[in-house]
């Protein structure tokens, strides 16, 4: 299963791509434990798992997700490179994660998709966010390549229980998970209006408050909306 990201504030469009917790679950499975407890020498220790199953499972629909897209660039964190062979068109190239913040940072177009284990795309998406404006603009998207079982479409990162019932939450990140899961459904049209509708009201300037402006949860959900009527007007 795979988790999908992207921006689109500064001309940047990544896409992310990192294993879930199945099959290829990697840093944060919790296998390990504790010996030698309440002592002064207790010893700690925890066993990333990979899969080959699950590791190939998510390359190749990073690939093949890859060459739909305009720059057919993908940068791997870790990878079969025999999966590489299969797909001559596509440009890759690797890199460490400690690197790859510095580089989205500073050279952020010259990437495309992105795939990584779960620990390191969970930092990595929360770099990509920073860069986006906010988290809360950002969507998630945890796939079934194989399609015989469901798939989730989310805001990333939690239902943030700070600001829960304030409604100032952003409505943006929500809303781009819908158009998300339109597209997954074949209905590429529908998310097409529901993206412009958003970077129509974001272009705008009525934003939410992660975003900087003073606009509620129900301003910039109502300005969606009402830029979605006016394109079935």
């Amino acid at each position: 299963m795979e988790e999908l990201f992207q921006t689109f504030t500064l001309d940047i469009d990544i896409l992310y791509w990192s294993s879930n917790k199945f099959l290829e679950t990697g840093n944060e499975n919790h296998v390990g434990g504790t010996t030698h407890d309440d002592t002064p020498y207790t010893i700690a220790n925890e066993v990333a798992v990979f899969t080959r199953v699950g590791i190939e499972r998510t390359m190749r629909f990073a690939f093949d997700v890859t060459r739909s897209r305009t720059r057919k660039k993908l940068t791997m964190d870790k990878v079969f490179y025999e999966l590489a062979r299969e797909y001559p068109d596509i440009e890759i190239d690797k890199m460490l994660v400690d690197v790859m913040t510095v580089r989205m940072i500073l050279k952020p177009k010259t990437l495309d998709t992105i795939v990584a284990t779960n620990l390191h795309g969970d930092i990595l998406s929360d770099l990509a966010a920073a860069l986006a404006g906010s988290i809360g603009v950002m969507a998630s998207s945890s796939l079934d390549p194989t399609r015989k079982n469901p798939s989730l479409f989310e805001p990333i990162h939690g239902s943030a229980p700070d600001i829960a019932g304030q409604g100032v939450a952003n409505p943006v990140g929500t809303f781009w998970s819908a158009a998300e899961m339109l597209r997954w459904l074949g209905e590429d049209a529908a998310a097409d209006l529901l993206m412009k509708a958003i970077e129509t009201v974001t272009a705008s300037g009525l934003e939410a408050k992660d975003l900087g402006d003073t606009c509620n949860l129900k301003q910039v959900t109502n300005a969606v909306i009402s830029e979605l009527k006016n394109s079935y007007a």
